[in-house]
């Protein structure tokens, strides 16, 4: 009995230090000093500079926010985290220079690889973004390696993101395993490559052969070197909040807002656990009313999300949060203080007999995920929207349709993408290229489902926006403004013909200069070279180029150009760089060439 008693102390000590360590909840690792200790090979800097083509770091900057490792052979160390986690979702910008090798391993035993996996068409578990393999040390065999979904690693020397959303191993009273450590999802680059993939042990070199409910976070330090910036955590485990006394009252009727109906005499009244409007009254002409306390077990940023079909609104502690509207979706977030607060929600629904009622209310906040509080019969959550891929095979794909970018639809655009994974696609209108991709090609479902409502084509790899910009374009002077857009006629847009090889060449007229645009990627996919020819017979001047534009434009070797501190780069092709113009705009700098005299063309390459 003695040792029973113990036995409950020690688990009931062990519930409490969870719940302390979960209040930790959230974290951005500015000051890396607060991470944990950091070994001799790790440095606190404020930059660090590598190129495509160097096997280390070229440089750091003094400051604060990043840490690198210089990765010394044997005496290099990982980093370790002083604080331990179970369920938590993981945030961080890394760097890698030429064939470096590292890794994450969330609770210092199962790892997310970090890698030079630049150009890689086919990924592995040992690429970046794969579930690195476990290893039998008898048999001397690895087992279990997931590799991505897809290859959207960028160029070495270029940063990069990771999202993971990991699940702790769950153990039961006597200390077994019920339940494996669990990858819900990772993100790279913004784009998902695991999802769901359990793991049933320890990975390979991991910190520690056993497993637990609680671990450090490890990143690897001791095979390739490797810096890191933006580090964020959250962590899981706090108790959702409840609504206790929930009360629900019907109103039977048509009715104009929750305002009109809350003053009547119910048609019922009752007790309910959680929120539905399932109660057998039937599918339109009616109002609920539900008011109850609203349990929260830990203060902080709530956020509550309020879905219906048909009109609602939402009370907390007295104050109407979320106005009364028919809108399917909507959220509010608020700062509340634990203990118990009054809760009142208002739905009603008229007409429309053909479409079933929805009502659903979640709540997520420090140390909780999304979580609802109604029943699962009350709202459906809509299924995802099955994709249509399309994918270019042994010659490149072209998709004409509409394009987002910057938050606007595009309406005049064209999409290629290439066998080697190198994607962009043109605005037509402004003789602009929009964005860049790598990875999978797009996504044409908006196109195509019901009556393609949006017909947006979505980029299926990891984007990145380029400024939007006309690329072509006449100045006053070599001070003027470059302009947002030009009209049709300004520019006079002559479609596009397909070489042998089925790459469009796009053409265009600028005052009566003949302007042929074409993009191919080059060096087995690694480069998207632009080329822009043209025939200038009347000498017209001050006419340009516009190369990029971005926030930061820094030369980091004779012709190569790195972007927005580390996105990607731009390679300008010799012969043009005694004629590159880079100077300052509103919102940052911009890389300008002249088109001269007569027939000629200018060439820089795209890589990241």
């Amino acid at each position: 009995m003695f040792n029973m008693k113990i036995r409950s102390l020690l688990l009931l000590i062990f519930f409490v230090f969870t719940c302390k360590l979960s209040a930790q909840h959230e974290m951005n690792f500015e000051d890396w000093r607060k991470f944990g200790p950091i070994p001799k090979n790790w440095k606190i800097v404020g930059g660090v500079n590598a190129d495509w083509s160097s096997n280390d770091f070229l440089s750091t900057s003094p400051g604060t926010g990043v840490l690198v490792n210089a990765a010394q052979a044997k005496n290099s160390k990982h980093l370790v985290s002083g604080f331990e986690h179970g369920d938590i979702e993981v945030e961080f910008d890394y760097m890698v220079p030429k064939g470096s090798n590292s890794g994450i391993y969330l609770q210092g035993r199962y790892e997310v690889q970090i890698f030079d996996s630049w150009g890689k068409i086919n990924p592995s578990f040992a690429d970046a973004g794969g579930i690195y393999q476990r290893y039998d040390e008898a048999a001397k065999l690895g087992f279990e390696g997931v590799p991505p979904r897809m290859n959207v690693s960028k160029a070495p020397g270029l940063w990069q993101h990771f999202k993971i959303i990991f699940e702790a191993p769950r153990f039961g009273a006597n200390g077994e395993k019920v339940k494996n450590a669990k990858f819900i999802q990772v993100f790279h680059n913004g784009i998902l490559v695991q999802e769901n993939v359990e793991v049933t042990g320890p990975t390979r070199s991991a910190l520690f052969e056993d497993e637990r409910a609680q671990g450090p976070i490890m990143i690897q330090g001791d095979h390739g070197p490797v810096a890191v910036r933006d580090f964020k955590y959250k962590t899981y485990g706090s108790k959702s909040p409840e609504i206790k006394d929930l009360n629900f009252s019907y109103f039977e009727g048509k009715f104009e807002s929750g305002k009109e109906f809350v003053e009547l005499k119910p048609s019922q009244t009752g007790e309910l656990d959680k929120i539905t409007w399932d109660l057998g009254h039937g599918n339109i002409d009616f109002g609920y009313a539900y008011s109850g306390n609203l349990e929260i077990f830990e203060g902080g940023e709530i956020t509550f999300s309020l879905v219906s079909l048909g009109n609602s609104s939402l009370y907390i502690n007295g104050e109407e949060v979320l106005e009364d509207k028919n809108q399917f979706s909507r959220t509010v977030s608020l700062s509340l203080e634990h203990g118990s607060i009054p809760f009142k929600l208002l739905y009603h629904k008229n007409n429309q007999p053909g479409r079933r009622p929805q009502l659903g209310l979640f709540v997520e906040g420090p140390g909780l995920r999304r979580t609802p509080l109604h029943e699962k019969s009350s709202f459906v959550e809509p299924l995802p929207q099955k994709p249509i891929f399309v994918e270019p095979s042994a010659e490149p794909e072209i998709v004409r349709g509409f394009f987002q970018h910057g938050g606007k639809k595009r309406t005049h655009t064209v999409s290629v993408g290439e066998p080697l994974k190198t994607n962009y696609t043109v605005d037509l209108q402004q003789a602009a290229l929009l964005s860049i991709w790598k990875g999978g090609f797009l996504n044409t479902a908006p196109m195509w489902r019901q009556r393609g409502e949006s017909q947006l084509m979505i980029p299926n790899g990891g984007l990145i926006e380029l400024s939007g910009g006309p690329s072509i374009a006449i100045l006053e002077s070599p001070d003027s403004v470059w302009p947002d857009s030009l009209t049709t006629e300004q520019l006079q847009i002559l479609g596009y013909f397909l070489r042998p090889d089925r790459r469009p060449v796009f053409k265009y007229v600028i005052e009566n200069i003949a302007i042929e645009d074409s993009l191919e990627p080059e060096d087995n996919g690694i480069f998207l070279s632009r080329t822009i020819s043209y025939d200038n017979p009347n000498n017209v001047s001050n006419v340009w180029v516009r190369v990029v534009s971005g926030e930061n434009i820094e030369m980091i070797s004779t012709g190569v150009y790195i972007i927005n501190n580390g996105q990607y780069y731009i390679k300008v092709a010799e012969d043009y760089l005694n004629n590159t113009v880079l100077r300052e705009n509103a919102g940052g700098k911009e890389l300008l060439i002249p088109i001269n005299s007569g027939s000629s063309k200018i060439k820089y390459s795209l890589i990241w």
